[in-house]
C-alpha cells in the first residue's frame, strides 16, 4: 500500500478522507484479528489461572460488596431485585465497560514500535482492541449466564424470564459503544503521555462509586441522583441490567441519548485518531 503523505490539512478534502477511512477499515479485517490474537496470547501467557482472569475481577468485586453488606459496615438503599442478583451482574457489566475503554489505549501501546517502523491501516488497532473486548465478554458469558440461571431459580417472584431479556445483547453494544468512545477520543494522548493511563486507573476507581454497579440510584432530587444522571455511564448499566432480569428500564430516555451521542462521538474520535496519527507517529519516531 502507497500511501502519500503531505503539509496540507487531510481535512481540506472530506471527500478524500471519508473515502480512505472507510478503505482502510474494509483492509484493516484480517491485520485486526492477527493483532488481537496476538494480545490475548500475551495476556493470559505464563498465567497459573488463565482465562480465569476475565471474570474473577468483577467476581471478587461482587464478593467484597456483598461481605460489607451482610456485615452492616456500608449501608444501602433496597434495590427493585435481590442485591446479590444486582452486585453480581453490575459488576461484570462495568468491567466490559472498563475493557472497552481500555481497549484502544493497550492495543496502540503494544503495537507503538510497529506503528512508528511499519506503514498500515491504523483501523486494525481500533478494530482489534474491539475484538478483544468481545472475547474477554464471550469468556465471561461462561460464569454469567449459570449464575444469572441460579437467581432466576432462587428468586422466582422477583426475577422472571421476560421478552427485554431479548435486549440484553443491545445494552452490551451500548456498553461497548461507549468505552470505546471515551477510550478513543484519549487514544492520541495516550500514546505521548503515560500519564493518560496512570490517571484512568485512579479515575476508574472513582467512577464506579459514581454508577449503580453496587449501589441503586440514589434518592430522587438528592445530589448522589443528580451525579449519577448525569454520569453517562449510568443508564446504559442499569438499563442492560433491568433488560436481563425483566425489570421495567427506568432510563431509557437516558440509554437512548447516550447511544446516539456515543455513535457521534465515537465517529469524532475516529477522525482525531486519523488526523492526530500522523503527528503522534514523528513525535515517537525522534
Amino acid at each position: 500500500m502507497h500511501r502519500v503523505y503531505s503539509p496540507e490539512p487531510v481535512l481540506k478534502k472530506p471527500g478524500l478522507f471519508f473515502r480512505d477511512m472507510w478503505a482502510d477499515i474494509r483492509a484493516s479485517r484480517e491485520l485486526a484479528i492477527a493483532l488481537a490474537k496476538r494480545d490475548i496470547k500475551a495476556l493470559y501467557r505464563q498465567s497459573v489461572f488463565g482465562y480465569l482472569w476475565a471474570f474473577l475481577p468483577p467476581i471478587v468485586a461482587a464478593l467484597v460488596f456483598l461481605f460489607l453488606r451482610a456485615g452492616g459496615s456500608v449501608e444501602m438503599a433496597e434495590t427493585d431485585i435481590p442485591y446479590p442478583a444486582f452486585v453480581f451482574v453490575g459488576t461484570i457489566l462495568w468491567q466490559i465497560f472498563v475493557d472497552a475503554l481500555n481497549g484502544p489505549l493497550k492495543v496502540v501501546g503494544t503495537s507503538r514500535a510497529m506503528i512508528v517502523k511499519i506503514n498500515f491501516p491504523r483501523e486494525a488497532l481500533i478494530l482489534a482492541g474491539v475484538l478483544i473486548t468481545l472475547f474477554n465478554f464471550a469468556v465471561r458469558l461462561v460464569i454469567l449466564v449459570p449464575v444469572v440461571a441460579f437467581f432466576y431459580w432462587k428468586f422466582p417472584e422477583q426475577l422472571g424470564l421476560s421478552p427485554s431479556l431479548l435486549l440484553f445483547p443491545v445494552g452490551i453494544f451500548a456498553i461497548i459503544l461507549l468505552g470505546y468512545t471515551f477510550g478513543l477520543l484519549l487514544t492520541p494522548l495516550g500514546m505521548l503521555y503515560k500519564d493518560i493511563k496512570n490517571a484512568l486507573t485512579i479515575v476508574i476507581g472513582f467512577w464506579m462509586f459514581l454508577t449503580p454497579v453496587a449501589f441503586p440510584l440514589g434518592t430522587e432530587g438528592s445530589f448522589l441522583s443528580l451525579v449519577q444522571h448525569l454520569n453517562p455511564v449510568s443508564p446504559v448499566v442499569e438499563t442492560t441490567r433491568d433488560w436481563l432480569y425483566g425489570t421495567p428500564p427506568d432510563m431509557l430516555p437516558w440509554f437512548l441519548g447516550v447511544v446516539a451521542l456515543s455513535l457521534v462521538f465515537v465517529f469524532i474520535g475516529w477522525v482525531l485518531y486519523r488526523v492526530a496519527l500522523p503527528h503522534v507517529i514523528a513525535r515517537l519516531g525522534m
